[in-house]
């Protein structure tokens, strides 16, 4: 037996401003009398807004709050940061404004409050209906900021990269992020580079993000102190197969990126991803979909870390099991050091070094 309940209904703001307005403490419960290590970096966040139009294969996240985007008031946000700046233990710095994804804030489609969500459409900035501007969201900063008491605003939650591509550029919106909003690191999803997993995985492709990337390196030039993006990516998504993650550790290589936030695709319920896991199949096409499963996961996975020391034997395996062994040795090119199976290395790493 399947019981199905109806979704809420889209909250109005006014109804999202006495939801968040309501006298928290900001503080662990009194049961607590250790400190709650997991409540710091998330004590001065402020919710700007819930939902989420992103439409990621993998994420459940749709399902709990809608692709509908409910945003506060900014009168809203301003009390609340006011009343934050009160607490003796505020220290000036406002962790995070944000939601699902930081900068959806205020974005609305005209369909929305007459007709919902499209059934049969993804929103994607190519929607004419959908208004990606971040207007609204720069004032929202730009308020927040001038609150007595407020040191540093900070933008901790992640953003979509596409949506500040398709945004109008008198709004300014990366360029005030990187000036007065990103503590060091930016936080990004392109999730995989090869394009027939992002596909799969309902995401921008690779071109898209390496357009942003390059914009935001440009921002860098001059800055006392630089800052990183911090990409997330995902192994063992299904459609993935070695030969994709090995394409990707090159990318993740010819690009220069940290790669600390990555993630092993696990199935969630009512997803699309996790009905591809279990069918095999695409849910939209019905064809085939390659699922990686048992140490193929694990390969993956490390792959997409070849530099840890920890990850070598695995990334060989791999490596070899894709053909690729050319990238087995001490050459520029190479991922990892060879270990004596008889790969093939590049004749330069014989030469003798003065």
């Amino acid at each position: 037996m399947i019981v199905q309940n109806p979704p809420t209904l889209p909250l109005t703001t006014a109804e999202l401003d006495h939801i968040y307005e309501l006298p928290f403490s900001r503080r662990a419960h009194p049961s607590y009398q250790k400190p709650v290590p997991a409540l710091e970096p998330v004590q001065f966040s402020v919710v700007s807004h819930r939902g989420c139009f992103g439409g990621c294969s993998f994420c459940a996240l749709t399902h709990h709050q809608g692709r509908i985007i409910q945003s506060r008031s900014i009168e809203s946000i301003v009390r609340e940061v006011t009343r934050m700046v009160a607490m003796p233990e505020f220290k000036g710095i406002v962790q995070d404004v944000g939601g699902p994804t930081a900068n959806m804030y205020a974005m609305e489609c005209g369909r929305w409050e007459k007709a919902g969500a499209c059934p049969d459409k993804s929103c994607t900035p190519a929607c004419k209906t959908l208004k990606t501007n971040h207007r609204r969201l720069t004032e929202l900063l730009e308020k927040v900021s001038e609150v007595p008491g407020v040191k540093k605003v900070f933008v901790s939650s992640g953003i979509r990269y596409d949506l500040v591509l398709a945004d109008d550029p008198g709004s300014n919106y990366l360029l005030q992020l990187c000036d007065r909003h990103v503590s060091g690191h930016l936080k990004v999803a392109p999730e995989h580079a090869s394009p027939k997993v992002t596909a799969a995985m309902n995401k921008p492709d690779g071109a898209v993000f390496d357009r942003f990337h390059d914009i935001f390196e440009a921002l860098q030039q001059g800055k006392r102190k630089r800052q990183y993006l911090v990409p997330y990516f995902m192994s063992g998504h299904p459609g993935c197969t070695i030969g994709d993650m090995v394409e990707l550790a090159e990318y993740i290589r010819d690009r220069q990126l940290y790669t600390e936030q990555v993630q092993d695709f696990t199935p969630t319920p009512m997803s699309v991803s996790t009905c591809m896991y279990y069918t095999g199949m695409n849910p939209f096409t019905l064809e085939p979909v390659y699922v990686p499963k048992g140490r193929e996961k694990k390969i993956q996975r490390a792959l997409m870390q070849y530099r840890e020391p920890g990850n070598r034997n695995l990334v060989l395996e791999g490596l070899r099991m894709a053909g690729r062994s050319d990238l087995i040795g001490s050459g520029k090119k190479c991922l990892v050091a060879g270990d004596g199976h008889g790969d093939w290395v590049p004749f330069r790493s014989f030469v003798r070094r003065k």
